[in-house]
């Protein structure tokens, strides 16, 4: 199936069955960082998946796919909690709703982990409303 960038599809009202920009691209370097076992490799695979994120923000092939996969690997708290924030800017205003959910749902985790339950309950319920918005 061929991509389409998010704002045509959202323009078209078409279903999120299209692949992100960049997806096979975005899931080698997961692919690699996760199983690799150097950490130069790791790291070279990691900079360029925040180079495909940093080159095309704010443009037609921004998507919440490639950032949300960056603070997956992410090590710094402080700087995944930002990039999962950009994933899930990215993923409201496009209403893409299984991205909101996965993301809102990595936040409030990360929060958890900081003790910081206030704002855990925010993005929990973040994630379950997206969850009830999605279609069956």
């Amino acid at each position: 199936m061929p991509y389409v960038p998010a704002p045509v599809i959202e323009k078209l009202g078409a279903s999120m069955a299209f692949k992100p920009p960049f997806h096979e691209q975005i899931l080698e370097l997961a692919l690699t960082m996760t199983n690799e076992p150097s950490t130069k490799v790791y790291w070279e695979a990691h900079n360029k998946l925040r180079v495909i994120c940093e080159t095309h923000k704010n443009s037609a092939l921004d998507h919440p796919f490639q950032w949300e996969t960056l603070a997956d690997f992410t090590v710094d708290s402080e700087v995944k909690l930002a990039v999962y924030l950009k994933a899930l800017e990215l993923a409201q205003k496009y209403n893409l709703l299984s991205y909101v959910v996965s993301v809102a749902t990595e936040i409030s985790e990360l929060y958890l982990e900081q003790n910081d339950n206030d704002h855990a309950m925010i993005y929990s319920k973040i994630a379950k409303t997206a969850t009830l918005q999605m279609e069956v």
